[in-house]
């Protein structure tokens, strides 16, 4: 569909996301607690120094094939076999001349080796062997310090120790890192029309779904949640809750941001701490609460509509957290695919759909959407497998239109 040029769902008083998003990092101190661990029990932590390497990796001149190691100068010649090195079983170091070393890969090569050919190029005449196509001089050996050298650095301060980070470390010889402490986060959620799931709704009551919801979007490793339940619709069970959390990093919770009678978050947070209830120009989740407790506590008010509280806490929360532990993730690059079905939207606001990803018979990838975008419809979220982002100024999209589209994976903490 054709962009608008007038916004029929815009409010001037709102801000963007990007602005929103920024005045809550300025906000933010980031973390200065560290403890040190050992890698085994690092995976997902954020590192609190720079790490450089203790050695050189690899140690020794180390063969890159299965084969046999000789002086260059000498690769015309019938070579007698006058030892094998093994990987962990090293030959001597020197060898005769007109002589060559069997060597397997990860091998040391004897010093007196400047180069290696592979067992494919060579024919073997009883304990002697001539080449059969000649080779560059260095060839398959790797160099001591190829990867990496002694006192090189080896991984940044605030980096989230993936698998392949914690190899980089293992390969180092490094058995336990700084890392940051990990932030104690706790949940809850408001409103007297909540119950859990092992309770009986009463008459008007709902099944609370906010609470497992957000603390699954931001589980990680680096992270201690903490589930502090359901708080009813009254200032002194909010203020209970906010007194009994004290030694909370970040308070997190849904509901009870708007200007409703039952609403009181912003005046009570506003009692001792400071508060803002923003309008984000964004759909779901246009309430956002963001402030600080009377124990200086980063707190986020989220909506109380489910849909809405997860696309805040991946677009607020999740960012907000990895700046106070001195992290940060790299914002992948949108797909852009065409759309399988019209999406009506009002521009004034960025929205984002839920959308199923999938391959057309011809094998090329599209989007569609998942029906129902109601932001109170949870199983918008479970039915689709990415966020399909339509600009502030569209008016939706036709069959066949390419959109923005960000596949679930882009929110994992996953790392290799």
């Amino acid at each position: 569909m054709s962009e608008s040029a007038s916004l029929p769902d815009a409010d001037p008083s709102a801000l963007t996301i990007e602005a929103a998003r920024s005045a809550i990092l300025r906000a933010l101190t980031p973390s200065s607690k560290t403890v040190r661990i050992s890698t085994t029990q690092a995976l997902g932590r954020v590192l609190a120094t720079d790490v450089e390497s203790p050695v050189d990796v690899p140690p020794f001149r180390a063969s890159a094939m299965d084969g046999y190691a000789l002086r260059f100068a000498e690769h015309e010649t019938l070579l007698h076999i006058s030892g094998v090195s093994l990987a962990g079983h090293p030959s001597a170091d020197s060898f005769p001349t007109r002589c060559c070393v069997r060597v397997t890969t990860g091998a040391r090569i004897p010093d007196d080796a400047d180069t290696v050919v592979q067992q494919e190029n060579v024919d073997i005449e009883n304990d002697h062997v001539r080449i059969t196509k000649a080779p560059e001089k260095g060839l398959h050996v790797r160099v001591a310090g190829s990867d990496s050298a002694k006192g090189c650095l080896l991984l940044d301060r605030g980096t989230r120790l993936g698998s392949a980070e914690l190899a980089v470390l293992a390969a180092h010889g490094i058995a336990d890192v700084p890392v940051f402490e990990k932030l104690k986060v706790g949940v809850f959620s408001t409103g007297d029309e909540l119950v859990t799931a092992k309770e009986t709704p009463r008459k008007g009551q709902i099944f609370n779904a906010n609470g497992q919801l957000i603390e699954s979007l931001l589980q990680s490793a680096a992270l201690s949640i903490v589930d502090l339940g359901i708080v009813g619709d009254t200032p002194e069970a909010l203020r209970s809750v906010l007194e009994s959390s004290a030694d909370c990093d970040v308070l997190i919770s849904s509901g009870g941001v708007s200007v409703g009678d039952a609403d009181h978050v912003r005046d009570v947070l506003g009692e001792s701490g400071s508060v803002d209830l923003w309008k984000i120009a964004m759909k779901p989740g246009r309430p956002l609460t963001f402030g600080f407790t009377g124990h200086q506590q980063p707190y986020f008010g989220l909506p109380g509509n489910p849909v809405s509280a997860a696309i805040t806490a991946l677009l607020f929360v999740r960012p907000a957290l990895n700046h106070l532990l001195n992290t940060q993730t790299a914002a992948l690059p949108p797909l852009h695919l065409p759309v399988m079905s019209t999406l009506k939207k009002l521009p004034g606001r960025v929205e984002f759909q839920r959308g199923i990803m999938m391959q057309s018979e011809k094998g090329e990838w599209q989007v569609d959407t998942t029906g129902l975008q109601d932001s109170h419809v949870l199983s918008s979220l479970q039915k689709a497998n990415c966020l399909i982002e339509l600009s502030m100024e569209s008016a939706g999209a036709d069959v066949g239109d390419k959109v923005r589209v960000y596949p679930y994976q882009y929110f994992s903490h996953a790392t290799l």
